[in-house]
């Protein structure tokens, strides 16, 4: 009975903790403890006196022990504990807590509409959409549904929209595969990370993986780095596996084609590479209705010269201009004071045009 204090302390220093017990019997063992305890002390107080001046000094020379033995066990627990933490958080970057999920929040409002690409690539892309919509269909035909393509252009041509709106449109799970979230300095946690995408992806077939800047991850092999080229030829052993299995596509996408390795690129896997040019000057046009749509513009701003000082500029440039001169108006209308007109003039436009094609 003398040692049911020392149990019940122990049992919440965590030296047998179970969170389980701790919600079905914490209270039960309370009351036992409570129970024991003052049938030990009912029992002190009818012993004869010799016998109680016995027991107290046994509890006295014992207690300073028993004590001393728990804080012993108790920094030891600690130490364990603190061990595991460490290690926990050393491997934090490792695959067991790397969980990647479905980022279909980011693609569920994009739609065809805002895309503003040349007849020809909307065509082509449209083509691959509609076969995965309906791969039984397409079989049919004796047409293989492709299990992935590369998209590659300059940067800022919108090659990671084209990939959402690709997704959504094919009604799709949209998964993305970032370089800084899978490598890690473990070795072999980094080939753990990129099976662990892939088959999350497998589980919320169908579902789109989006290789962003492929060519950080794929490059070349001949580098001299061995933790790239293992990453790679992990990488292939999976798409691969995709190549077997159903309801899973990749996309690629590069700002520099040449640089991705040739067997990412060969029949069965990312065969069908489609360039995503700058835009036009019709697709410069378009991009800046679309973008100052949503703005109140003077009618002395002149499109067509807006057109034709962006040549060779991205759909990320021409986005860019139409926020720098909401910006500017509002600047304008602020210092100005008084009544706002909420309106972009052809100044603010050109103030923002020299800011951004500076």
């Amino acid at each position: 009975m003398f040692a049911v204090p020392f149990l019940y302390f122990t049992y919440h220093v965590k030296y047998y903790y179970r969170p389980d017990l701790v919600r079905r019997g914490d209270l039960l063992l309370k009351i036992v403890t409570i129970i024991l305890s003052a049938a030990v002390l009912y029992r002190m107080t009818t012993i004869r006196a010799a016998d109680r001046e016995l027991m107290l000094l046994c509890l006295l020379h014992l207690a300073p022990l028993v004590l001393t033995l728990l804080i012993i066990w108790q920094g030891r627990g600690s130490m364990r504990r603190v061990r595991a933490n460490a290690a926990t958080s050393e491997n934090r970057d490792g695959a067991i807590h790397y969980a990647p999920t479905p980022k279909n929040l980011e693609i569920e409002k994009l739609s065809w509409d805002d895309l503003v690409i040349e007849t020809e690539l909307s065509e082509e892309l449209f083509t691959v959409i509609n076969l995965l919509r309906d791969p039984k269909t397409a079989k049919k035909y004796g047409v293989e549904v492709p299990k992935g393509i590369l998209l590659y252009g300059p940067p800022g041509t919108g090659k990671t929209t084209i990939a959402k709106v690709m997704a959504n449109s094919a009604g799709m799970a949209f998964f993305t595969l970032k370089l800084d979230e899978v490598v890690s300095k473990w070795v072999g946690e980094s080939e753990k990370n990129l099976s662990a995408l892939f088959k999350a992806a497998q589980k919320h077939a169908p579902a789109v993986i989006f290789i962003d800047e492929i060519d950080s991850i794929g490059k070349s092999r001949g580098s001299g780095q061995v933790w790239a080229e293992n990453l790679l030829n992990h990488l292939l052993q999976l798409v691969d596996g995709v190549i077997r299995a159903e309801g899973l596509y990749i996309i690629g996408a590069t700002n520099r084609v040449e640089l991705v390795d040739a067997a990412l690129k060969r029949p069965g896997r990312l065969s069908k590479t489609i360039e995503v040019p700058l835009p036009d000057e019709d697709a410069r046009h378009r991009l800046f209705v679309l973008n100052l749509n949503k703005l109140k513009i003077d009618d002395q701003v002149d499109l067509s010269e807006l057109v034709s000082v962006t040549s060779g500029r991205s759909g990320a440039d021409i986005k860019e201009i139409c926020n720098r001169a909401g910006l500017n108006a509002f600047k304008r209308e602020s210092i100005a004071g008084g009544k706002r007109g909420y309106t972009v003039t052809s100044l603010d436009l050109s103030r923002a045009v020299r800011e951004v094609l500076k």
